[in-house]
């Protein structure tokens, strides 16, 4: 039930074709082409594998829940809204204000990685350091391309419906059409023998990388959950099982997808000789028959799959914010000024300017922005697969709900808790000490509580007003 009852209706006619744009569109971003170095340097070509498939199995199970969880709730905000039903007001706050933060975190992420692929694909313009920041250099056209992209996403979300469904959409097939003619390239002028080792036993060992992508699996198949946030703008030929379907489709084909990247760049060139922290995709893509056009090629491809996913996220976030100013955790004023999709003008200006804010933090934040993108989702998960067999006993059946297989939610149960501990643990080890991440949490939510004071107190001066009148 919402409190503000002035806050917008969302509207949109969003079709099957669009929500697995949405889903699949919102995971795939940048990751594929540049961490792909990073995950075979740990875990080498098996262990990336394994971690992927065993990493898409238990998201695709959470996934799975989420989908019941929708069409039992079939209201925009996601993990809020879930939590909000199943555990009342207070825990639901602070998994929105958290969720809230991951999605903003995510945005920032893709930020940052545009401009870096704008670097690689125009060397030859010229550009001056401006400051340090975590370690590394933040210079004039990493800013301006993150200052040219943030409003025109800001803008197409504004905008919403159809047109975002229809951009997202253009988008995210475009990029499925090149980016497997491109992997499809690569068996086929590449080597068996360059997968060699398949399972690295020195360090480090590859269970240990492989556990690692296990755990970032929380972070680099997120997205799938734009569907649930999507649901009220959802066409109503679209049923609920339907809806299930795609979301499940979604997390599979990206969790394959990555497989797929994985295995094309080590077979096409032996993969221990690649820098962890390069572009492997790219320089995997140097090895084919005419690689002085596909580089560009997988470039651009790799921006536009940034720019899908980055309007994704954004996406989320903004929904995530209005379902808390509709409960009254936010200002009523959030939820005021929204055009003809329903999308509130202060929304997505709170968004931008944090987006913008956030690129100034430069690349050396990205491990920072990872961890607590992963932390907060997998509490996220944990909090709300545990919420539907809460529901069920209290529910029933639910009417026109989607029921899960009870196997299919033991496994979400557990491998989100699973998911949720090794996140956790990880930040630590990694960082060889007490990782910066760890301070974030508690930083956010004090400004969380401090937040919630302020409405409690708002709300009891609009009460004493009223009653006075």
């Amino acid at each position: 039930m919402r409190t503000d009852p002035s806050a917008p209706t969302l509207k949109g006619n969003v079709g099957r074709f669009q929500l697995f744009a949405f889903g699949f569109g919102s995971i795939i971003g940048s990751a594929w082409c540049v961490l792909v170095g990073s995950w075979l340097a740990s875990a080498g070509p098996g262990g990336a594998v394994i971690g992927f498939a065993l990493g898409g199995i238990v998201v695709a199970c959470i996934g799975a829940c989420y989908a019941e969880l929708t069409s039992r709730i079939p209201v925009t905000g996601g993990e809020f809204s879930f939590v909000l039903h199943a555990y009342g007001r207070p825990l639901a706050f602070y998994v929105g204000w958290f969720i809230a933060l991951a999605w903003i975190c995510v945005a920032i992420f893709e930020g940052l990685a545009i401009a870096w692929l704008f670097e690689r694909l125009g060397t030859g313009i010229s550009d001056i350091v401006l400051y340090d920041a975590f370690g590394t250099s933040v210079t004039r056209n990493q800013l301006i391309i993150g200052c040219i992209g943030a409003p025109l996403i800001a803008l197409l979300n504004y905008t919403g419906g159809q047109v975002l469904a229809r951009f997202h959409s253009l988008l995210t097939y475009t990029f499925i059409f090149v980016a497997l003619a491109m992997v499809a390239l690569m068996p086929s002028h590449g080597k068996a023998a360059n997968l060699a080792p398949l399972l690295p036993t020195a360090a480090p060992v590859w269970w240990q990388g492989a556990a690692g992508i296990f755990a970032n699996c929380a972070f680099l198949l997120c997205g799938f959950q734009a569907i649930s946030q999507v649901v009220e703008e959802k066409s109503q030929h679209v049923p609920f099982g339907t809806l299930f379907r795609i979301l499940v489709l979604a997390i599979a084909a990206a969790a394959g997808f990555y497989c797929l990247v994985v295995v094309g760049t080590a077979i096409t060139m032996p993969w221990p000789s690649l820098p962890p922290h390069s572009l492997a995709f790219v320089e995997a893509t140097r090895q084919l028959p005419w690689a002085r056009e596909l580089v560009p090629l997988v470039l651009v491809i790799a921006m536009l799959s940034l720019v899908k996913t980055w309007n994704g996220v954004f996406l989320m976030a903004s929904r995530t914010l209005i379902a808390l100013a509709r409960e009254g955790f936010l200002p009523s004023w959030m939820n005021r000024w929204h055009g003809r999709s329903g999308v509130p003008a202060p929304v997505v200006l709170v968004i931008f300017f944090l987006n913008i804010a956030g690129l100034t933090l430069g690349r050396g934040a990205v491990g920072l922005l990872v961890d607590t993108i992963t932390i907060s989702l997998v509490f996220g998960y944990a909090i709300c697969c545990i919420a539907l067999p809460m529901l069920r006993r209290r529910d029933g059946s639910g009417r026109g709900a989607v029921m899960t297989p009870n196997a299919v939610v033991a496994i979400g149960v557990v491998g989100s808790v699973v998911m949720a501990c090794v996140a956790v643990v990880m930040p630590p080890i990694q960082a060889g000490g007490f990782p910066a991440v760890y301070l974030v949490f508690p930083a956010w939510a004090l400004i969380g509580a401090c937040l919630t004071m302020l409405m409690r107190g708002h709300a009891r001066l609009t009460r004493k007003e009223a009653a006075s009148c």
